[in-house]
Parts: C-alpha cells; structure tokens; sequence
C-alpha cells in the first residue's frame, strides 16, 4: 500500500511539473498584432501645440504642449485623464541622457564623448566617438548602439565601453535606433532606414521612405513605424526591413507615431488653421 501511494504521490508531482512547464514551452503570441489598412477610430482635439516626443504606457499617453501644460490621455476611451501646468518640458524632451533599465548605467551625450554612470554618478567609462553624437543612444542585452554626425554608427559593451563593432553608413543616424529581435533599426538622414545585424553590424536590408525622417522611430511588435516630413507613416518589418504598410494622415505630423496596443496614434497639424488633433487608428 506504501508502494502504491508513493507511485502515486509522484505521479501526481509528475504532472504538477507538467502542468507548470506547459506554458513555458508555449510559443508567445502577440495579442494586438498590427495590421494594415488602418482605420482611424477617433481623434481628440490638443490645445496648444506638442512639443518633444510623446509616450504612451500601459494605455495612458503623455504629451507637452508649448503652453507649458502635461496632459495624459485614456487611448482606449479616448479621454482626457488629466492636464497639468508644467515647466520640466514635458516626457523625452531630450536632455542627451538615457537609461535602459535596473543594471544599465546612465548614459551621457556631450558632443563627441559617451559618458556612463553608475547609481551613485560615479563615472565608469568614458568613450570618445568620431565625430558630434547625433541622438540618444540605444541600449540592448548588455550593448549600446549610437551613431555621429560622421555617419558612423557603434556598439559598445554597455559594462566597459568596450567597442564590439562600428559601420559606416551614407547618412548620418537621425534618432536613437530600434533594437527588437536580433536586429537594430537605424533612421538616417539619406531617407534611409538601415537594418543592421546587432551581433556584428552587419547591414541585413535598408529602405527608403517618402521624405526626411524628422520624427523617432516608434516599435510596433514584429513592426517599425516611421514617421517622416511628408503626412505619411511607414511600417516595415524589423526582422527583414521589408514594407508593409503605409497610412497618410490628412495633414503634416507634428510628432512621431506612438504604439499604444492596439492603437496607432498621430499627432496631425491641420495645414490650414495649424490646430492639432490626436488620431487614433488600429487593424481593420
């Protein structure tokens, strides 16, 4: 009988186990893939004028306004949440530093020079580029990827500074890059989205877009949206560079688009008035 419950017993843990491990070995599953066409699902009038690059959070979008106002959006219901007077000028206004993360050191850009510090501003290394930083860096399992003025583009160790690998690019990197699945999104001056390999810089594909990238790029799932001069949006894969998609919104985009599952959402400039609306588009 003791034999019996004991077989018993772990064949009861055997299946606990099982149970457990079940979802590990599941294949993850996006639950607001993007999709094109998109179909606009509302927009909300701004007061004032977006200045920076607006960010969106479990739902929630923030933006400045040039009136010094805060203001934070329900994407879903399409809703003023709260609006605040503000003098910090508003989220990612800049300020040439980052942080990736709990174990990332803060990252530094002044002119040619990356600088890391540690939690307590202590610095741990120093890297001096080629040529001005153009944008913020990008930071990626235990790498930091920029690139300069110089149309150079690094990876560094992010723990030493050490370099693993540098490409020469034909335009210079306009904003902090992507890094989604092995591969880094690079937006350039040439009208060019490079997609380098992360490991060793190799370039994998690059595409043309409708005009000058003069908004960062936003991250879409599998997806990378790009937002340029003209009213359009691009999305194209991460993985393979390739086009899938494209929406043109009825007036100049006053920022880059922002990812909010499973919402698109555009800053639009009606070019007759110059009034700003927000626009909310997702998958048909």
């Amino acid at each position: 009988m003791t034999r019996s419950r004991r077989h018993a017993s772990l064949a009861l843990f055997g299946l606990t186990l099982a149970a457990c491990a079940g979802p590990l070995t599941k294949p993850l599953v996006d639950p607001f893939p993007l999709r094109f066409p998109l179909t606009q699902f509302g927009s909300l009038e701004i007061e004032g004028h977006v200045v920076g690059q607006p960010q969106a959070r479990d739902g929630v979008l923030t933006f400045a306004t040039d009136d010094g106002f805060l203001t934070a959006v329900v994407v879903p219901s399409r809703s003023v949440l709260w609006r605040k007077e503000t003098k910090e000028g508003g989220p990612a206004a800049g300020g040439g530093s980052s942080q990736a993360g709990p174990g990332t050191p803060l990252l530094r850009v002044e002119g040619d020079r990356l600088r890391a510090f540690d939690a307590g501003n202590t610095l741990i290394w120093e890297y001096a580029a080629d040529a001005p930083i153009a944008a913020e860096p990008a930071v990626g399992s235990g790498r930091v990827y920029f690139g300069t003025e110089a149309r150079r583009f690094y990876c560094l160790k992010a723990a030493t500074g050490k370099t693993l690998w540098s490409r020469r690019l034909q335009g210079a990197p306009l904003h902090r890059a992507i890094v989604r699945d092995g591969t880094v999104a690079v937006p350039a001056s040439n009208s060019v989205v490079y997609f380098l390999s992360a490991r060793g810089g190799s370039i994998l594909a690059w595409e043309n877009v409708p005009s000058r990238i003069v908004h960062p790029l936003a991250a879409a799932g599998s997806l990378v949206l790009v937002s340029s001069a003209s009213p359009d949006v691009t999305a194209l894969e991460i993985k393979t560079g390739k086009r899938v998609g494209q929406y043109r919104a009825g007036g100049p985009l006053a920022a880059g688009a922002v990812w909010s599952p499973p919402y698109v959402v555009l800053f639009v400039e009606d070019p007759d008035s110059g009034e700003q609306r927000t626009s909310f588009l997702r998958s048909r």
